[in-house]
């Protein structure tokens, strides 16, 4: 069991990431190299829905600065009730998604819970920290 109340094979999360990137499913809208054609600086150029990443401010991606971020180590607000659950992961070309089926459990923050169905990690990251 570690810091996170829940097991996982990193040895069988290598060998899937492996095969799915072999296999990625592709949903490259939008990228993450600002110079590319659908890089940050043109994202509310690509679709009209997404025009105030043109105009808006504070909109993804946003540059975590470490001045103005607290780091609560330990939040008294959250409780973990993870259950053993089979899950599926999939590498969508801009971010990795793992969705598990059933139920997998449930995290609870400051009184409401949420129900795992799915989470994901993007790759290369979403927000830079500090400027990196």
């Amino acid at each position: 069991m570690d810091e996170f109340g829940t097991t996982f094979d990193l040895g069988l999360l290598r060998i899937m990431l492996q095969h799915e990137i072999n296999g990625v499913e592709d949903e490259s809208e939008f990228g993450y190299d600002d110079g590319g054609p659908k890089g940050p600086s043109r994202w509310g150029e690509l679709k009209e829905e997404w025009r105030a990443c043109k105009t808006g401010e504070m909109q993804s991606p946003i540059d975590v600065s470490s001045r103005t971020v607290d780091v609560i180590p330990n939040s008294s607000g959250l409780t973990r009730n993870y259950k053993p659950s089979n899950a599926t992961i999939v590498n969508r070309g801009h971010d990795i998604s793992l969705k598990w089926v059933g139920d997998a459990g449930s995290v609870r923050i400051n009184g409401t819970d949420y129900d795992l169905q799915q989470c994901h990690w993007h790759s290369p990251s979403e927000h830079p920290v500090s400027g990196r």
